[in-house]
C-alpha cells in the first residue's frame, strides 16, 4: 500500500475543496476512497480532482491500515 494526497472537490450550491491523506493500493482506489470519505463527512457529491504520491516524509503515520 502506498499513501497518497487526494485533493476532492464538491461540486454544486456550496463548492468544497478538502485535502485528504489516505493509503491504498492504487492511485484510482484512494481518489474513490478520499471521496467517500469525503462524502460521508460533510455530504454532496465530491469527485478527485488531484491525486499525488505522499512521498516518504518524517513524522508521516497512520491510525489504522483501510
Amino acid at each position: 500500500m502506498s499513501a497518497y494526497f487526494v485533493t476532492v472537490e464538491r461540486r454544486g450550491v456550496a463548492p468544497l475543496k478538502l485535502r485528504l491523506l489516505v493509503r491504498a493500493e492504487s492511485k484510482e482506489t484512494a481518489g474513490g476512497l478520499a471521496a467517500h470519505l469525503a462524502e460521508r463527512e460533510r455530504g454532496g457529491i465530491f469527485e478527485a480532482a488531484r491525486i499525488r504520491p505522499a512521498g516518504r516524509r518524517r513524522g508521516l503515520h497512520f491510525d489504522a491500515a483501510a
